[in-house]
């Protein structure tokens, strides 16, 4: 999906960041030409144009876009005042979805509201709404006959007693800051950012007010009447009481103004610093409870604690907003989100983590929660070697790596990463490996145009695709949780059965694979400095360049009995033609063993003594 953002002010500038950290691939058009990252003539290639234009100039825009845009592109209005706005939009001949963003540019969209007052049915529309919603946005519906009457109250009479205070002490004003409440430091800040505006957008919202504007003063002048009676104003209070329950977390709001001051000297700039120090950790708490709550659906859900791509573009999103050095911004947010991960594990009793790859739906996913049966402590990564500087660095305490598969033979990357990393292998475990040809829908195989999956899933079923699928286009994936993204009404997938079940495919075919007996081993590693039991060495080590070498070494272990299933050898990376060799054998080697070995090695490495693990506690509780 191509998306263009048709005027890069305020809200446009918005709308093309929000996008554009989130992997879409997105432009901006303004008549001022620094902001413009295509020229009109080249607006055709974009699939979703939102106009971002003041509403004065919407209808100069539309002309425009008709005149350029493809004919089947999707617009986006978001503009405040609809009766106006809407008929130009049905009148351009495009699909157009309305929006009424209810945030200015430089707020969060985090619980803000998103007020969708017209659809056209087009799937793009359900890609945007939920990356809405993905990035915490509050989603409501309001007919566009309703949109305006509702507006002039929610809108109209708030900036009108905004406007009425700034104006009624326009010449005070300033001058009361220095004696004032919070209350009305807070409202003299919305006044402030009111008056700075475009002054064109608020008379159109007052003009849509004007008949609620109306009763509302008549209402005051007779609120005005009532409050002179002391029992009168008793009632008022505790009968709005009834309405009015939500104090929340208020001295937050009214503390948060002191963060807007401007000050000079140094004690109050003293004072002010501790002032934001003593916000930010009010804050802060706030995040860890709500992450905490977040826990316990989570926990509801079987869903897990961390997922690293969603952490991710929170932080891109933060950075976008600051100027300020990108790595330490990404570092302390980094640093409150382990705080508030610290927290919402001890709350569910989850004592320790296990890194895995990912997405869900993956073969390592159906392994681990064989193992665990919870998605709550797994942390998702998305190489072998990032699971293992995990562990290593003790972002989780455990790790769980294919080593090896009965068709594909060994994970070479895997047995790199422990050469030269600081973890130990503690245990093994199977899984049996069927592939299903998946899709959205019950589609004949005839009418399948593209499959998608991870190169070794369509390695191991090439003789299904050849001769039921020959006429498909193969298109790879990092993995085949990742092709079930890529799937449309024309195409399928070759997943794992728990992966279509996971994600609510269609299952069009069964065990594909060209051989049944498929299994993949995996490696559960940890740091090193356990205590090492089992009954299987897995260990590397280096011989001397000369004849016969090696064969020295595999004397020792022909002598003394001990069985040797695995035997593999890596490039050295010290010099062509140099190498290392990693085994596996059926015994946890003493020290004598180790001696002989030393005598026949130039080094040795044991990475791990192990047995067999049918399940890992992963809970406290």
């Amino acid at each position: 999906m191509r998306l263009l953002i048709f005027g890069v002010g305020g809200m446009g500038r918005f709308f093309k960041e929000f996008f554009k950290v989130r992997g879409y691939y997105v432009k901006g058009y303004d008549v001022i030409k620094d902001r413009s990252d295509v020229d009109l003539k080249d607006i055709s290639e974009f699939d979703v144009i939102f106009v971002c234009v003041p509403m004065e100039n919407v209808k100069h825009a539309l002309e425009d876009v008709k005149r350029f845009a493809n004919p089947n592109a999707l617009l986006i209005d978001i503009s405040t005042i609809k009766s106006d706005i809407l008929p130009l939009f049905d009148e351009c001949g495009f699909d157009y979805m309305s929006l009424h963003p209810m945030f200015g540019p430089k707020s969060d969209i985090g619980l803000s509201n998103i007020v969708v007052v017209h659809r056209s049915g087009r799937k793009e529309e359900e890609v945007i709404l939920e990356e809405f919603k993905r990035a915490g946005a509050l989603i409501s519906y309001l007919p566009r006959e309703k949109h305006d009457e509702i507006m002039a109250e929610i809108q109209g009479l708030s900036h009108f007693m905004l406007l009425g205070l700034a104006d009624y002490l326009k010449e005070r004003g300033r001058e009361y800051l220095k004696y004032a409440s919070p209350i009305f430091c807070v409202l003299y800040k919305l006044s402030s950012r009111i008056i700075s505006q475009n002054w064109r957008m608020y008379l159109k919202i007052q003009k849509n007010a004007k008949e609620v504007r109306r009763n509302f003063l008549k209402h005051l002048m007779e609120l005005n009447d009532r409050i002179e009676s002391e029992r009168e104003f008793k009632k008022i209070f505790e009968d709005l009481r009834e309405f009015y329950m939500d104090r929340g977390e208020s001295t937050i709001i009214l503390d948060s103004y002191k963060a807007t001051l401007d000050v000079n000297s140094l004690e109050l700039l003293r004072g002010y610093i501790r002032a934001l120090d003593s916000l930010i950790l009010r804050l802060i708490e706030r995040r860890v409870e709500s992450g905490k709550k977040i826990a316990l659906i989570k926990k509801e859900r079987n869903e897990p604690i961390e997922i690293s791509d969603v952490e991710e573009i929170k932080i891109r999103d933060l950075i976008a907003k600051t100027n300020l050095n990108p790595v330490l911004i990404h570092s302390i947010f980094e640093k409150i989100m382990t705080l508030t991960k610290e927290e919402e594990y001890r709350l569910l009793g989850v004592g320790k983590r296990l890194a895995i790859l990912g997405p869900m739906g993956s073969f390592s996913e159906e392994m681990a929660l064989k193992l665990v049966g919870s998605r709550l402590p797994l942390v998702y990564c998305k190489t072998t070697n990032e699971i293992i500087k995990a562990v290593e660095k003790g972002k989780a305490d455990y790790g769980l790596v294919p080593i090896e598969n009965s068709i594909n033979g060994t994970v070479l990357p895997v047995l790199d990463a422990l050469l030269s990393s600081n973890v130990e292998v503690f245990g093994e475990c199977e899984l049996d490996i069927t592939h299903c040809l998946t899709a959205k829908r019950e589609i004949p195989l005839k009418e399948i145009k593209v499959v998608y999956s991870h190169p070794q899933a369509v390695a191991q079923c090439i003789n299904f695709i050849s001769n039921y699928l020959p006429h498909v286009e193969i298109r790879y994936t990092t993995s085949t949780s990742d092709a079930i993204e890529m799937l449309d009404e024309n195409s399928a997938a070759i997943t794992s059965e728990y992966a279509a079940r996971l994600y609510k495919l269609c299952i069009l075919r069964k065990e594909i694979q060209d051989v049944k007996d498929n299994v993949t081993r995996f490696y559960l590693v940890r740091r090193k400095g356990g205590e090492r039991r089992g009954k299987v060495t897995a260990m590397f080590f280096g011989v001397e360049d000369r004849v016969g070498a090696l064969k020295d070494v595999l004397e020792v272990f022909y002598r003394k009995g001990i069985n040797m299933r695995k035997l593999e050898s890596r490039p050295a990376k010290t010099g062509l033609g140099d190498y290392v060799f990693f085994v596996e054998i059926e015994k946890a080697l003493n020290e004598e063993d180790l001696r002989d070995l030393r005598d026949v090695t130039t080094f040795y490495k044991i990475v791990g003594v192990f047995d067999r693990v049918e399940s890992l506690n992963l809970f406290t509780v």
